[in-house]
């Protein structure tokens, strides 16, 4: 991630990132980033920018601040969902923070388990893809009870099973202190949506910090993204197949209809989509694999397997062109000859009309292949050597959601000289004719296309997220996508360091024009559900019911000279207490200290493992600290914490009871045993009832 074009900050605002963990001096702030940090010191956060704009600072400056006030060799967790951007996250955290090179590791399903536990426990600073992390602390190789931070990018991905939200639910489990921070350039749609990922990633909706292109603090750093909507019209033989395609929908959602699985009101029938076909495939399974009446279900079954073949067919008419049928229709063809094929694939391969159509477009193509092109791509074509005769070193980035079409798309690319087109895909391996590419292969396409040896990449979605592509000064979607989220990532691949240009292409009268109303609406609503985040429902109302509680009773502090507690950085994570005193509204700083907690150095606090202390009264340690800890305090409290303890022989927590009496009685002190969080809180929060005389 290239940092530039940044202002200089004041002086004071460098002295607030004076962190031992940071090189200051090697990072050209950005005020905004500045901003974002300070905001999210200590608490859970998402941040949302749009992508260029330094996401990664960001985190960089919040690791340094989380790491100078947690306890001595606390980790840091970086999670990406790809290793591509792993390794992007790597270097930059490397470049900009001032920690030991060996202290970093990149963690994949790549390093064998136990190697993975060995660097966990060795290293402070842990890159990982959220599968293996996920993996690991379920089968308990480790915990994240030493993590003071972990870092979700890409976060708008923490939805339903996806990893990222059982890593958070373990982090929180068993670290109670521990920061999340979120970063995304697209959250979701809508509040609801919204909602679900603060939830899922345990960030309350109040510390959601966003940023767009249009903002005051940020026009300053970016570059002008002009964005152009170019609509085409289908061909007259376009009309004709999706017409027929139609029909043949319309007779078995007829069909349907007879047999009682759909609604018969009309008006439905036509405003079908393919994911109600979806969801009526699930049901008919439902009833096939039930105990109920199966009457008709079979055959519904295999009537919806065909509409499902045939809505496919009618997007390929209206997003990729007729050329795309006639590849589809072949192999559709190939497949229903073969063993294993289905009864509806074999009813569909065989039916007159896809046979007349099939017929019809290989007549067409034996006459005139660019019969059967869409009219999206001679414009596609068209603005491609008109931005490389412009500018012959311009990088372009054309998008389409299907593989095939990338592929035809770049080999009808390079029949031009002036065109250097590269197809781009995932990994998976479709077929003999469809394979995947590696990441090491994906790297070194994307390494010949910032080089000049292609200068044009054909890209499914992989191309989206995820991978460190070169600055493109033009992006052309191919077709269109309903989601938000895709749509920002696409755009968002240029204009990032010098004037970018989007161009989306759609064809006028079909479901590519509904899906760019549809993710234009969805992105014009995500920003005003963001910008009013107090509409978004409480995420945790008793969390929230709690805060006000506590602030009422910090009214109490006004007996103290300030309200301020003296916190120190070797107090266990786990405790949750910086997380106790942040949402009791009470003010503490964090510092050196020998002793855990000081109350406006009247009152001192230290907690102690119970059979760390037993065993340092029988060495005279602890007479020594105690001497110590009265001089310094009127007030000392000695907290003896059984949370996590187990006995190693039957009544041993009994006898240290007891034998901890006996030491309070000794020393003349204080000590008090808690068994459980709640009690170690209800301890703090008395404290501050006390009247203390000067």
């Amino acid at each position: 991630m290239k940092i530039s074009n940044s202002r200089t900050l004041k002086n004071e605002e460098n002295n607030l990132l004076n962190f031992n963990f940071l090189k200051n001096e090697k990072i050209d702030h950005r005020e905004y980033q500045i901003n974002i940090a300070k905001k999210c010191f200590g608490n859970n956060s998402l941040v949302v920018i749009p992508t260029g704009l330094g996401k990664t600072i960001i985190s960089i400056i919040i690791a340094a601040h989380t790491l100078e006030n947690s306890p001595p060799h606390s980790k840091v967790v970086i999670l990406a969902p790809t290793r591509p951007l792993i390794n992007q996250h790597h270097e930059n955290f490397l470049k900009f923070m001032n920690i030991p090179s060996e202290k970093f590791s990149i963690l994949t399903g790549q390093i064998e388990p136990h190697k993975r536990t060995h660097e966990f426990m060795n290293n402070q600073v842990l890159f990982y893809t959220p599968q293996t992390l996920r993996n690991d602390i379920l089968n308990n190789r480790y915990s994240l009870m030493n993590v003071c931070l972990v870092i979700f990018d890409e976060a708008h991905r923490a939805q339903g099973d996806y990893a990222y939200c059982q890593i958070a639910d373990e982090y929180i489990e068993h670290n109670n202190d521990g920061i999340i921070l979120g970063l995304t350039a697209s959250p979701g749609s809508n509040r609801e949506k919204i909602s679900v990922l603060c939830k899922n990633l345990h960030i309350p909706d109040s510390n959601i910090f966003l940023r767009t292109r249009d903002d005051k603090d940020v026009k300053d750093y970016i570059k002008p993204m002009k964005i152009w909507k170019v609509g085409v019209d289908m061909t007259d033989l376009m009309r004709l197949v999706h017409s027929a395609l139609k029909k043949m929908i319309q007779e078995r959602l007829n069909y349907l209809n007879s047999l009682g699985f759909i609604d018969s009101n009309k008006e439905q029938l036509e405003s079908i989509y393919r994911k109600d076909l979806i969801k009526l495939n699930r049901d008919l399974l439902e009833i096939i694999n039930g105990d109920g009446n199966k009457t008709g279900a079979y055959k519904a079954l295999s009537i919806n397997a065909q509409m499902l073949r045939l809505f496919h067919m009618l997007s390929l008419v209206e997003s990729q062109g007729l050329d795309s049928l006639l590849s589809y229709l072949k192999s559709m063809k190939n497949q229903s000859s073969q063993k294993n094929a289905s009864k509806a694939l074999i009813i569909l391969a065989n039916d007159y009309e896809i046979n007349k159509i099939f017929n019809e477009l290989q007549q067409y193509n034996e006459l005139d292949e660019l019969i059967l092109i869409h009219p999206k791509f001679n414009i596609c074509k068209e603005i491609i050597l008109k931005e490389l005769k412009a500018n012959p070193n311009a990088r372009i980035l054309v998008f389409s959601k299907l593989r095939d079409s990338v592929a035809n798309i770049s080999s009808k690319l390079k029949k031009n000289s002036l065109i250097k087109p590269k197809r781009f895909v995932g990994q998976a391996t479709k077929s003999t004719n469809d394979k995947g590419l590696s990441q090491k292969k994906q790297i070194e396409i994307l390494n010949k296309f910032k080089n000049g040896e292609y200068n044009v990449l054909v890209s499914t979605n992989v191309a989206e997220e995820g991978l460190d592509i070169t600055e493109c000064d033009l992006v052309i979607f191919y077709d269109v996508v309903a989601s938000e989220i895709r749509f920002i990532q696409r755009k968002g691949r240029t204009a990032r360091i010098r004037e970018g240009k989007v161009i989306i292409l759609y064809c006028r009268g079909t479901s590519d024009e509904i899906y760019l109303r549809i993710s234009l609406n969805r992105l014009k609503r995500m920003y005003e559900s963001l910008n009013n985040t107090k509409k978004i429902p409480e995420i945790n109302k008793q969390k929230n019911k709690i805060k006000r509680i506590k602030k009422s009773q910090n009214e109490n502090l006004d007996n103290y000279l300030s309200p301020i507690v003296i916190l120190s950085k070797i107090i266990p994570l786990f405790f949750g207490i910086r997380q106790f005193y942040s949402e009791s509204g009470i003010k503490f700083q964090v510092s050196s200290n020998d002793y855990h907690i000081q109350i406006q150095n009247q009152i001192g606090i230290h907690i102690f493992e119970p059979r760390d202390l037993i065993q340092q009264d029988a060495n005279n340690q602890f007479k020594n600290f105690i001497e110590k800890f009265k001089k310094s305090f009127k007030i000392i409290i000695i907290i003896a914490q059984f949370l996590d303890f187990t006995e190693i022989f039957k009544n041993e927590k009994k006898y240290i009871k007891r034998k901890l009496l006996k030491i309070s009685q000794k020393y003349e002190i204080q000590i008090i045993p808690i068994d459980n969080k709640d009690e170690l809180f209800l301890l703090l929060r008395g404290f501050f009832k006390k009247r203390i005389k000067k």
